[in-house]
């Protein structure tokens, strides 16, 4: 019984670490900081909200971060692409 009783705290407590950090578990995260992440998602929803409306781009930007850290390691790389190179992102997550 006492097994449970600690057990039950381990268990929230990594279900609320685990969702509230949600970029832990991203790709992205092996490559750029945080700060990065979030900034690129918001730079991309920016940009891609005037083709796509801005309920997908929030979307389809958090999917395609990953992919486009995958690419460019290097986040001032990831930085310099274009729209259409971001929309190219965006349909490998449809």
């Amino acid at each position: 019984m006492k097994r449970y009783k600690l057990l039950i705290p381990v268990i929230l407590v990594v279900i609320v670490t685990a969702v509230s950090c949600k970029t832990v578990g991203r790709i992205a995260a092996k490559y750029w900081l945080n700060r990065e992440i979030k900034e690129f998602v918001s730079n991309c929803e920016d940009k891609a909200s005037t083709l796509i409306g801005s309920e997908k781009a929030h979307k389809y930007c958090d999917c395609s971060v990953d992919l486009v850290a995958e690419q460019y390691h290097n986040y001032q790389d990831a930085k310099r692409i274009s729209v259409m190179e971001i929309i190219d992102f965006i349909n490998k997550c449809k």
